[in-house]
């Protein structure tokens, strides 16, 4: 049996305590979205606060914008035009990322341009028939803020080097 020792790095905690965070957040609010306030936060903890800035306004610029995308297109479904078929559907949620890109283009938000797109399709596709998709949405959208919020106090709070922290596990 060989043992073996993993350091543990400060993002790494501050990551496991910021995702911690947001999810004791979620069952404070009874949220069953708070999985992507610990997406967010895992990915907005950084290894500078610069950094973490950064990638948080990424971050929530481009959810809000897939957000607000993806919710119009389920309003119109829903009040304008309804599409018989789901291939048709599918066709034309595809289609309609064509106006997301350009719009990410248009306003010189590139980088987060993919990130736009999965937030769109994540609304349209797996919550297009909930019986109240929008609140997926505005919800989707919260919980990413709640998960960049907490990422960027947790990343304020400094930790120090002097400890070494290991984990030990056997192999």
């Amino acid at each position: 049996m060989k043992i073996s020792c993993l350091k543990v790095g400060g993002r790494t905690i501050k990551t496991v305590v910021a995702v911690f965070l947001c999810l004791l957040t979620g069952i404070i609010r009874e949220s069953d979205t708070a999985f992507y306030a610990a997406i967010a936060a895992v990915l907005c903890v950084q290894r500078t606060s610069k950094d973490s800035f950064r990638e948080a306004f990424n971050r929530e610029v481009a959810t809000v914008i897939g957000g607000i995308w993806g919710m119009f297109v389920l309003l119109f479904e829903r009040n304008v035009w309804c599409i018989p078929y789901e291939v048709l559907r599918y066709l034309f949620l595809s289609v309609f990322l064509i106006p997301i890109i350009n719009f990410s283009v248009l306003i010189k938000r590139e980088k987060g341009t993919f990130l736009m797109c999965v937030v769109f399709l994540c609304i349209t596709v797996t919550h297009g028939n909930d019986e109240n998709p929008l609140a997926f949405g505005v919800a989707r959208i919260l919980d990413t803020t709640i998960g960049i919020v907490i990422a960027l106090i947790i990343n304020q709070f400094p930790i120090r080097r002097t400890a070494d922290r290991r984990i030990w596990t056997k192999q």
